[in-house]
């Protein structure tokens, strides 16, 4: 993984078999001094992909094991949290099927780009109804 941060905006470039969700968490740790960090952009492809569907109580979860490419990506990194991490994917097959979900798991197939920007937005996540919600605290 490379990635450069500008003051605003964070370009990270992830390689051929590496884990996603690792080298989601090494950025979030090196971000503590950050409230929130959004993916504005996400492009490549992966492989092993796990995904799950919130049934209520449980996430339902379903494998992809061929290389897909990622199609759309949305959530945010919030290093201060557990877990520091809620993202949402939808990814094609090369029969153009697609799949969406709760991203469990990921490694890269040939390289992943994804653009993050930091916000100033402080949160936290609470127990509520078994799960942990995201919660926007008061400002400072």
């Amino acid at each position: 993984m490379n990635f450069k941060d500008d003051g605003k905006f964070i370009a990270v470039v992830m390689d051929d078999g590496e884990d996603l969700i690792n080298n989601l968490e090494k950025i979030a740790c090196g971000y503590k001094n950050e409230k929130i960090l959004c993916v504005i952009s996400a492009l490549g492809m992966l492989k092993e992909v796990k995904m799950g569907y919130w049934n209520g109580k449980e996430y339902d979860i379903y494998q992809i094991e061929e290389p897909v490419e990622l199609l759309g990506i949305s959530g945010i990194i919030t290093p201060n949290t557990e877990p520091f991490y809620h993202f949402h994917i939808y990814v094609g097959t090369k029969e153009g099927k697609a799949y969406g979900g709760h991203l469990i798991s990921a490694k890269i197939c040939n390289t992943l780009e994804i653009f993050l920007i930091k916000g100033n937005i402080k949160v936290i996540r609470r127990e509520e109804d078994g799960l942990k919600k995201l919660k926007i605290d008061e400002p400072d």
